[in-house]
């Protein structure tokens, strides 16, 4: 004991560090919503962020063409992360990207026949069921990058609040990210559901065919803890995708689960 006291701030870090690993608790990831690709993303900070691929179809341009999707949070925030098949993503003027949410996981709160703008985006042609929050990211004609989150589980739907978009063609490795306060999904300190249904929209524009994630069906995420969701993969040749790769670094019950399953382009 008199070893470790004549190294106080040694002693500290090494407590607080147990403590840590212990309790399953990490600090929390910085992501900056800048619109060039970090290594958060690739797993830095003792997290693995969730991942699902779309595979490059030919009758939509590659600069608005989904290749990657990525999700993680911090307890704070959710991020979301979308990388397209060409150098740098194209976000035309009021062309937006909408994350579409079964947030509460009830099939009974869905978006209204009447608002057939969300139930189009979200791919309602296809069978999918129960959206009641839609993330919605776009750009204006004047350059302003703005994310609404909205209830649309009524008609007309209500602005919930806004995050923020990341959107920089020019950054070193472009992609479009997005946060949105993890509150405005109703989700906080002991509220995580054990799956939420999504579907990805990503608007080409007037001149492109729209894209969509995944192709059929819906990929369902767990918001899990800070830094500690499942990593998965989906490929041309599978309908689900298991979990590949998860975090190990002694945070035993931390561990959010992906399922993926494909759903058909409207």
């Amino acid at each position: 004991m008199k070893r470790w006291m004549k190294f106080p701030k040694l002693a500290l870090l090494l407590a607080v560090s147990l403590a840590l690993v212990i309790s399953g608790v990490v600090l929390a990831i910085t992501i900056a919503v800048d619109g060039d690709r970090e290594a958060a993303w690739s797993g830095s900070g003792g997290q693995t962020p969730g991942i699902a691929g779309d595979l490059n179809e030919g009758a939509i341009s590659d600069n608005v063409d989904i290749e990657i999707f990525q999700w993680t949070n911090d307890q704070t925030d959710f991020y979301f992360l979308v990388d397209v098949w060409a150098a740098a993503p194209l976000m035309p003027a009021l062309a937006p990207i909408n994350i579409c949410l079964d947030a509460d996981n009830n099939l009974a709160t869905d978006i209204p026949v009447s608002n057939a703008i969300q139930r189009n985006r979200c791919s309602y042609p296809t069978g999918v069921s129960g959206i009641d929050t839609v993330v919605e990211a776009y750009r204006l004609g004047n350059g302003s990058l703005w994310v609404d989150v909205y209830n649309v589980a009524v008609d007309p739907q209500i602005l919930l609040g806004a995050g923020t978009l990341g959107y920089n063609p020019s950054a070193a490795t472009p992609v479009v990210e997005i946060s949105v306060p993890v509150g405005l999904l109703g989700y906080g300190p002991g509220v995580c559901p054990a799956t939420i249904p999504m579907v990805v929209y990503y608007d080409g524009g007037d001149t492109n065919p729209d894209d969509n994630l995944p192709d059929r069906g819906t990929a369902s995420i767990n918001c899990g803890l800070p830094t500690a969701v499942t990593f998965s993969v989906v490929d041309a040749s599978s309908s689900f995708a298991a979990p590949v790769a998860l975090v190990a670094l002694g945070l035993v019950g931390a561990l959010g689960v992906v399922v993926l399953s494909r759903r058909r382009k409207a």
